[in-house]
């Protein structure tokens, strides 16, 4: 069973300054820093890596080291404590991202391209489908499962009856647009008929003799103001 906070003796060093910090139980974990504050704050994290690293194994860490242990070899040297709390940094550690390697036919490949696709987010989710787990890594049921796919039907059916309501609207819309192109066709053919029989009226006036009589009054008329 592993410990939630781990405290390990470490050795500060300072030189040119920098201030170097190293574990007396973990050598080869070893931070530099221009403060001392940012040394322990790196010295925390890198801690906290070895330990997450035994956990990954499944091994036990070593026992942490009697401060009477480090011998001094220069009086710009010191040993102190320091901890780390694992709740946190493993919760980190869940949600870091880890590179997959990704098999699939170059056609399947083009089109999910084609269309922009996230091929981490669908993984993501078809692996979180098929182990039953939400956003947060909890399980849920079967049921929860299903009502989950019934939210997905009811949301493409929403979606459906919106695409059709855009659709009859769409029709209705080119309906009227039809019918009132219906009508003024219409007047435009009622307009050419009385154009038409005008033009034969003016004709038939032409050809009468009240026609003739008026012009030859104009005409001699425009001979009397002429002269």
């Amino acid at each position: 069973m592993f410990k939630d906070q781990y405290i390990y003796p470490a050795v500060i060093a300072k030189a040119n300054d920098q201030f170097t910090i190293t574990f007396l139980d973990f050598p080869d974990t070893q931070v530099k820093a221009k403060t001392i504050e940012d040394g322990f704050a790196q010295a925390k994290e890198a801690l906290a890596h070895v330990l997450f690293d035994y956990e990954e194994r499944k091994e036990n860490p070593p026992a942490p080291s009697e401060l009477s242990a480090f011998k001094k070899e220069d009086s710009d040297q010191f040993v102190t404590l320091i901890d780390t709390w694992m709740p946190a940094f493993r919760k980190k550690m869940e949600h870091q991202a880890v590179k997959k390697t990704l098999t699939i036919p170059k056609w399947l490949d083009d089109a999910a391209k084609e269309a922009g696709l996230n091929y981490s987010r669908i993984l993501q989710d078809a692996l979180k489908e098929e182990l039953n787990i939400d956003e947060s890594g909890n399980s849920f049921s079967v049921q929860d499962r299903l009502n989950k796919q019934l939210k997905k039907v009811k949301k493409s059916l929403k979606d459906l009856s919106k695409i059709r309501v855009h659709v009859n609207r769409t029709s209705d819309e080119a309906s009227s647009e039809k019918k009132e192109t219906s009508v003024k066709e219409s007047l435009k053919q009622d307009i050419d008929l009385i154009k038409q029989e005008l033009n034969e009226v003016t004709d038939r006036l032409k050809n009468s003799n009240e026609y003739q009589q008026l012009n030859e009054k104009i005409n001699r008329l425009i001979d009397k103001l002429n002269r």
